[in-house]
């Protein structure tokens, strides 16, 4: 075929690219093409649990999932074929103190936005579902928006909706090279690997974990590594309410569902199993990693002490899936710096299912508009940099990324690995004068300074913080004497000129 020019090409058939195909084909935009490598869904949509929970623990996470439950009743309606989607209700499940303060700032942050949720403690929650054992739970929240829908239903109704609207979808078209479209301010230059060659204005990547790949061409490099990610579906089993709420054990790190008179049970844990993207076997549409239940032990032990009836119950399925996670469990979206035209759209954590309407609607909005309408500076691209996205600084923060889906969301949290990727001059010097070292973009920056070795430690709270008098007596000190301080994590910037 002769070179084609698009106007937009998105590169990838999951939910996000075909959620972004949508938004900007029902916004009017022409010549918008779609290639998939393989089939629709054939990456890590497809084995993707598919569960909608809109209330995340930030405001601007919420606003990208709480479009998604109204977007697909909307979808089925302009389509006619079904999402899946069911509004189930769902309960998080809280077994400490801490947590339990979480659970109140996250349920105000939740009627704030007009959520329904109700706040129990754990005899109450006995006495409404019988069939969760309820030892250790010291409260329970119930979020009446929580649901479940179908993810292959899903990206094949977002096909057809964006298809209906103009856009063009081509399965089986594996990009093999991008480049620049030489002496031109933007566009980009794709080669098939049937020789077809595409040119386009604006380019999207929305691979998954194989984003790196393309983006590689251009000599890019994202924070985004890839991990197996385990669930087990089991028989039918009886006396669980119909429909089952989604349930998350937030201290055990374990999530469930209902699938069909069956009980869906995962998790998220520390130290993940690494995939990387070139691996053969990642390569086919499909693609699962064999059964770990050595890996998978953990979840199962907490799954049954949780949901006793699934001591009894056989296993139908295990799936072992790729699936993305950052260096700090936010996606990555919006335009690359000084690439223009050049957009992405990655690195969901195991949340794209939930995400992918947000995350569609944004990048239409930032491709048409210039910028999207909620603010997603917590989910911007441009915050990475480039130390960020070296292979052993991400290997080494996926120890705690996966784990963080479920983590505490701790005031002041400071990561605990990939550490040290910069210091100032003055780092040992510093820390034989007490500094207590956090992380400010790489750079290792002193919290506060205590000369007692009991201060040292980051003891999260949601109160006080213990290291309050330290700070207060280096204020002391600034207003009434004087003090130093190391500006080296600081940007400089430089302005000459008339």
């Amino acid at each position: 075929m002769p070179d084609q020019s698009r106007h937009t090409v998105i590169i990838g058939g999951g939910a996000i690219g075909l959620s972004i195909a949508y938004h900007l084909a029902a916004r009017g935009l022409q010549e918008l093409l779609l290639l998939e490598r393989h089939q629709l869904s054939s990456g890590t949509s497809w084995h993707a649990a598919g569960i909608i929970g809109p209330l995340r623990a930030s405001k601007a996470a919420t606003q990208l999932a709480t479009y998604a439950p109204g977007f697909f009743h909307d979808l089925e309606q302009f389509t006619g074929s079904s999402t899946g989607y069911i509004q189930t209700g769902g309960w998080w499940l809280s077994q400490t103190p801490a947590r339990d303060v979480e659970l109140q700032r996250i349920a105000d942050l939740g009627r704030s936005l007009n959520f329904n949720i109700d706040l129990i403690n754990a005899k109450q929650l006995a006495q409404q579902e019988s069939w969760i054992n309820c030892q250790g739970i010291s409260s329970a929240m119930w979020v009446q928006e929580d649901g479940q829908a179908n993810p292959v239903d899903i990206c094949q109704s977002l096909a057809k909706g964006a298809t209906s609207y103009g856009a063009e979808i081509r399965e089986n078209q594996q990009v093999v090279s991008i480049s620049r479209e030489p002496h031109k301010s933007n566009g980009y230059r794709l080669s098939l690997h049937n020789s077809d060659t595409i040119h386009c204005q604006n380019l999207v990547i929305c691979g998954g974990m194989w984003s790196n790949q393309l983006l590689a061409h251009l000599d890019i490099h994202l924070p985004l590594q890839g991990v197996e990610h385990m669930y087990l579906i089991t028989e039918d089993m009886a006396d669980l309410p119909n429909p089952v709420p989604i349930t998350r054990d937030l201290d055990s790190g374990i999530y469930c569902k209902g699938d069909a008179g069956k009980l869906v049970l995962g998790g998220f844990e520390a130290n993940p199993k690494i995939v990387h993207a070139q691996q053969p076997a990642l390569q086919s549409p499909y693609a699962l990693f064999d059964e770990d239940w050595q890996q998978f032990e953990p979840f199962i032990n907490a799954g049954i002490e949780r949901f006793p009836q699934l001591a009894q119950a056989g296993i139908k399925t295990f799936i072992n899936g790729p699936e993305s996670f950052t260096h700090d469990t936010q996606p990555l979206l919006g335009p690359i710096a000084n690439n223009p035209g050049l957009y992405v759209a990655c690195g969901m954590n195991s949340l794209g299912i939930v995400s992918a309407p947000g995350v569609g609607k944004s990048i239409a909005e930032w491709i048409l508009d210039g910028q999207p309408q909620w603010d997603l500076l917590a989910q911007d691209v441009s915050r990475v940099r480039i130390d960020h996205s070296t292979h052993g600084f991400v290997q080494a923060r996926m120890v705690e990324a996966v784990e963080n889906q479920f983590a505490m969301h701790w005031p002041y949290k400071q990561v605990a690995t990939a550490r040290g990727l910069k210091r100032t001059p003055v780092h040992e010097q510093m820390r034989a004068s007490g500094a207590v070292f956090g992380n400010l973009a790489g750079w290792e920056r002193p919290l506060w300074f205590s000369s007692e070795s009991n201060n040292q430690d980051l003891d999260y709270s949601f109160e006080q913080q213990h290291w309050w008098p330290q700070v207060q007596q280096e204020g002391h000190y600034l207003s009434h004497q004087c003090g130093l301080m190391d500006l080296s994590p600081f940007s400089k910037i430089h302005i000459k000129g008339p």
